[in-house]
């Protein structure tokens, strides 16, 4: 398997880590990265681990080796430049990399772009559409997938094993629903981000430092999160189970209730996929 990247950047580098912790049978891992800091850091992380897998390493700032592109019909070329910069990537590429976007598969981790718009751009309809969020960084994230229809189920199953190099996967029946992926899990993490803030702050208001309260937040998600998966309960079963009536627990969910927890949350994921569908119109 021969990989090309548009974009170098940390979901990029992200993805190359967990391809070069894998087995999976790659051949050649190319980066197409303008900035020349970019270039050089990916090389000097990469290269040398890249040949202790057999695996050629290299960078460019505009365009691919020949070799790769000679194999256009069996390489994936992963689009993971910024959605603002994708047309001008895809539109004003490089004759080599022109022959891999019309030729060969492509991954588009970019929020917002559609698969229609991305044919038009690449003059290719062999795309999958991934949507990965950042704890792909620490090999910890989760991607949703979508495939256009003239996806062969191979190509669908190697879409799958190059995102599982940094994460579970899940796939997606209507592209429509890629917007509710973005929402949840692309944005996710920084509502969990934002939670624990506010749970630090709300610690020190009630007089603990900062520090304390800070560990105190962070090791109380970790746990949770560790007993939920080790857990056959559900989520809501779990917060039955440390609820006691009458009790502390009790009366905070209740100010929770009371403040309109569980709408503020459907509200924030409205708006989140709502954005998503206004950039999917705005980048036709």
């Amino acid at each position: 398997m021969n990989l090309c990247f548009l974009g170098g950047g940390n979901m990029a580098s992200a993805l190359i880590g967990g391809f070069l912790d894998s087995h999976m049978p790659i051949t050649q891992i190319h980066v197409v990265e303008p900035a020349t800091q970019t270039r050089d850091a990916l090389t000097q992380r990469f290269l040398a681990k890249a040949k202790t897998k057999g695996i050629e390493f290299s960078t460019d700032a505009r365009d691919c080796p020949a070799s790769i592109a000679a194999q256009a019909p069996h390489v994936w070329i992963i689009l993971a430049v910024k959605p603002q910069q994708m047309k001008e990537a895809c539109t004003q590429a490089s004759t080599h990399i022109k022959a891999l976007l019309t030729q060969g598969h492509i991954l588009s981790i970019a929020a917002g772009i559609s698969v229609d718009t991305l044919s038009a751009w690449c003059g290719n309809n062999k795309i999958v559409r991934a949507m990965p969020n950042t704890p792909a960084l620490v090999g910890g994230g989760v991607t949703g997938l979508f495939g256009a229809g003239t996806v062969s189920a191979l190509a669908r199953q190697e879409a799958a094993q190059l995102m599982q190099a940094v994460g579970q996967t899940v796939w997606i029946d209507q592209e429509s629903l890629m917007d509710a992926v973005t929402a949840l899990s692309g944005s996710g993490p920084a509502y969990v981000f934002r939670f624990i803030e506010a749970l630090t702050q709300a610690g020190e208001q009630l007089g603990l430092s900062r520090e304390q309260s800070g560990i105190l937040a962070i090791q109380t998600l970790e746990g949770a999160l560790a007993l939920l998966k080790s857990s056959e309960d559900s989520p809501a079963q779990l917060r039955e189970k440390v609820t006691s009536k009458g009790g502390t627990t009790a009366a905070a969910l209740a100010s929770l209730d009371e403040a309109g927890f569980m709408d503020i949350i459907a509200q924030a994921l409205r708006a989140a996929r709502d954005r998503g569908t206004e950039m999917s119109r705005d980048f036709r």
